[in-house]
């Protein structure tokens, strides 16, 4: 479905969007803006509209409406890391110039070795991963197509100024946060001294998700609306509960060691190493001289 400016009639559009990188520290960064009197963020952190398989269809009057709070708040934005996940996810920078030209992008990376492990251990927790990491690497490009930071940066520059374009470092975020997210503050012209109040906190990492229920949310809800105070629903639950549970106990075991992260053997690191290579050295020049390269390049 196309989605053109006449379409638009209720709400209003963002003006700024953290666009990754997914398992970079992007859900932390969500909360330390929303936090701020100048910005609104919506509820739902990531509405995924610019993404054609996810809420385009939607339209625009629908993606406006998750802004209507805004009121007269200086940066207005959202926060979706499927903005670059191409080529698995293409469009994306095109369909925001055809309806927001002046908007500006944050962007989180991170080690490129930490994310595709924090993405892999995501995914085994969910339920979504069974095969070991050492394989995953190899075998599904995707994994290292998202840590192709500077590709996904060119998808951007096609359509928008660098000016409009912060890069940031998760190890910048995690390290020496106060200062990095002073810098997110001035790049969107809001109050650059305010202090977050939970600016202590990460959120949202994948050791906590790791420990929540494998059953999902929407499904525990609707076992609760539909079999409420039933014993058949309490047998239903347990069993439900039980064989997932053992499910997870089995996948980190056998995958990831435990409790313990999965080893990476030398083999790996070198694959990924000299796959992203290239990459890294384009995002130097992003980043500055002063940026390590993560001892890739």
């Amino acid at each position: 479905m196309a989605v053109t400016s006449a379409d638009t009639s209720v709400g209003r559009y963002p003006n700024f969007m953290i666009i990754g990188t997914m398992k970079g520290g992007t859900t932390s960064l969500y909360h330390y803006l929303r936090d701020h009197p100048q910005v609104f963020m919506p509820t739902y952190k990531a509405p995924e509209f610019f993404v054609e398989k996810s809420n385009w269809h939607r339209g625009a009057d629908w993606y406006r409406r998750q802004f209507a709070g805004a009121d007269d708040a200086m940066a207005v934005g959202e926060a979706s890391v499927a903005y670059t996940k191409y080529p698995r996810v293409p469009g994306v920078p095109e369909r925001i110039a055809a309806h927001i030209p002046d908007a500006r992008f944050i962007y989180v990376v991170r080690n490129p070795m930490e994310r595709i492990r924090s993405h892999y251990l995501t995914k085994v927790a969910e339920g979504a991963e069974s095969a070991p990491l050492e394989e995953v690497v190899y075998t599904k490009p995707h994994y290292l197509d998202y840590s192709r930071y500077a590709l996904q940066i060119d998808q951007y520059l096609g359509y928008f100024d660098r000016e409009h374009l912060l890069i940031l470092t998760s190890e910048d975020l995690r390290n020496r946060r106060h200062r990095t997210v002073q810098r997110v503050y001035e790049f969107l012209g809001v109050d650059p001294d305010f202090l977050p109040p939970d600016i202590d906190r990460e959120f949202y990492q994948t050791k906590d998700r790791a420990a929540r229920s494998p059953v999902p949310l929407w499904l525990r809800m609707a076992l609760k609306k539909h079999l409420p105070g039933s014993k058949r629903f309490k047998e239903l639950e347990n069993n439900l509960l039980g064989r997932l549970k053992a499910l997870r106990r089995r996948q980190e075991k056998q995958k990831t060691g435990g409790s313990r992260p999965p080893a990476i053997s030398e083999a790996v690191r070198e694959y990924v190493h000299a796959e992203l290579q290239e990459d890294v050295k384009r995002l130097r020049g992003f980043l500055g001289p002063d940026f390590d390269g993560w001892g890739i390049a």
